[in-house]
């Protein structure tokens, strides 16, 4: 087993998304616990995947987003995430930022890395100066893990989604990387 984030000698890598990540995929795009803070309607299938892994748009200008699987130096087979940018705007230089990390990873610290290597990435190579994060009020988990991660909270939309019956608070958080 791989350390822990902790350990000062351990970073992770992002690598390009692979038709083969389409299961890991499959599971972070059709899990319960994903479910009620995105905007899907429908699951996805393994098929549309796949497809969705062939065909993917590397140009993040272009598509307006990226993708990118978060893994071990030392091991290409062995994803602990994803890391999305997404609406990514070159004119502002902005982007919002989601993270999915594999279950079995979790509380290991790394989503804290990859929100690092997502900063990294944004600012040196896409020049963006600003990333940000949308998160659900009942999310308590990522809430704290924004503020650890040195996001400021930038304010709340009330009622703005509607999930597990009921509408609810939608906070945003930001951080400066250039």
């Amino acid at each position: 087993m791989p350390p822990s984030a902790s350990d000062n000698n351990m970073t992770l890598r992002l690598r390009a998304l692979e038709p083969e990540d389409a299961e890991m995929l499959y599971i972070a795009d059709n899990g319960c616990d994903v479910w009620p803070g995105s905007e899907s309607v429908a699951p996805y299938s393994l098929h549309t995947l796949r497809e969705y892994a062939l065909s993917y748009d590397t140009d993040p200008f272009r598509a307006g987003q990226i993708r990118l699987v978060a893994v071990f130096p030392d091991s290409r087979d062995q994803p602990v995430g994803l890391l999305d940018l997404y609406e990514i705007s070159p004119l502002h230089a902005h982007a919002w930022v989601g993270i999915y990390v594999r279950p079995e990873w979790r509380r290991s610290g790394y989503a804290l890395e990859m929100l690092r290597l997502a900063a990294a990435y944004a600012s040196s190579t896409l020049r963006l100066s600003r990333i940000g994060a949308r998160v659900l009020d009942s999310n308590e988990a990522s809430i704290a893990l924004f503020r650890r991660a040195g996001y400021r909270y930038c304010g709340m939309i009330p009622k703005w989604h509607f999930a597990k019956g009921g509408f609810e608070d939608m906070h945003i958080f930001c951080i400066d990387i250039i």
